[in-house]
């Protein structure tokens, strides 16, 4: 049993069967004729409009990521950090574990002080969106109370951003503090490694906590809030779009905000639950679930959770591809010397 516990297989057959579940949920009672014939009378500018909002999402969490990692990406150049960043999203709908976030680390960084400033530059990233989740829950709530299944994910979300808001606060409120967290790590190495190599690890940790004193500049600070408002907005205007496209405005006149609202917060709680590649069943139960709040019924909930999803889902994949391809052909290769 402990086997089947350690398995690096057991997030894989836990997801395989959340997946299994939400996706059997969601097609429960549900005509897929009924379903199929709403999608194909979807309108076809608000698609567009929302696939031109999904690639502008892309290219400004890319650029935010540039702007990020500093001295490190501009080294790395704008282009191989904007593709390291869409290579990454595919990753992150293929594999667990957040396995696109760590290609972003190799890509980006060249040696060792690079990747760990580039580990910094995300935790960052992570951080501020935790921070924006948190203060759109606060609008949603004002809006509407939150339904029983999404109260624990933002309860938890919103605790997270607050303990690193004041985590980074402390650290970049002494400018000496990582001299004295290298002092203080160097007075208690651990006896197995060399002191080289502790002190590698020393200045690894250094690099990457030194990322975090990019929002002791205040134009450095509001540029990241400026570009984490651009991305966060585009999600919005994604659900928003689909709601059009799909007419729902019709009947739900003056619900498109708060259930535009509501799906982006449930939709990101749900990033955090194991299930197969390109979350399928997760996404449209959350959908379903969502929507209900608003009395929409499970047909016409499901046929927007489908339409949402490929709208989101379909150029990460081409996106994707074409980046992990283009990285490919640039990653240089080392060179054989000649005898």
């Amino acid at each position: 049993m402990s086997k089947i516990l350690n398995s690096k297989y057991l997030w894989s057959i836990l997801g395989l069967l959340i997946s299994g579940l939400t996706l059997y949920l969601a097609l429960q009672r549900v005509s897929l004729w009924e379903v199929s014939r709403e999608i194909r009378q979807a309108n076809t500018l608000w698609v567009l409009l929302a696939v031109m909002s999904v690639l502008a999402n892309t290219l400004l969490k890319g650029i935010r990521w540039y702007r990020l990692t500093a001295d490190v990406g501009r080294k790395a150049g704008f282009q191989r950090v904007i593709s390291a960043t869409v290579a990454g999203q595919l990753l992150n709908l293929i594999y667990p574990a957040r396995a696109g976030d760590v290609s972003r680390v190799l890509i980006g960084g060249q040696d060792g002080r690079e990747k760990a400033y580039a580990v910094g530059s995300i935790v960052l990233e992570k951080l501020i969106d935790l921070v924006a989740y948190a203060l759109l829950a606060v609008v949603l709530l004002i809006l509407l109370p939150f339904p029983d299944w999404l109260g624990r994910s933002v309860t938890v979300a919103s605790a997270v951003a607050v303990a690193g808001i004041v985590f980074v606060g402390w650290w970049v409120s002494d400018a000496q503090r990582g001299e004295r967290l290298g002092r203080w790590l160097e007075s208690r190495k651990a006896g197995w490694l060399s002191i080289k190599a502790w002190r590698q690890f020393i200045d690894l940790v250094q690099m990457g906590l030194s990322a975090l004193e990019l929002v002791r500049h205040r134009k450095r600070a509001l540029e990241l809030v400026f570009w984490t408002t651009l991305v966060w907005l585009t999600a919005l205007i994604n659900n928003i779009l689909i709601w059009y496209a799909l007419r729902m405005n019709v009947d739900h006149p003056g619900e498109v905000l708060p259930a535009a609202l509501l799906l982006l917060i449930g939709l990101m709680a749900g990033i955090a639950v194991p299930s197969v590649p390109g979350r399928i069943g997760i996404f449209e139960y959350i959908c379903i679930m969502a929507l209900a709040v608003f009395g929409i019924g499970k047909t016409q909930a499901l046929t927007y959770g489908i339409t949402l999803h490929a709208v989101v889902l379909l150029p990460a994949l081409v996106l994707g591809a074409a980046a992990l391809l283009w990285l490919s052909w640039r990653i240089p290769r080392p060179s054989s010397s000649a005898e």
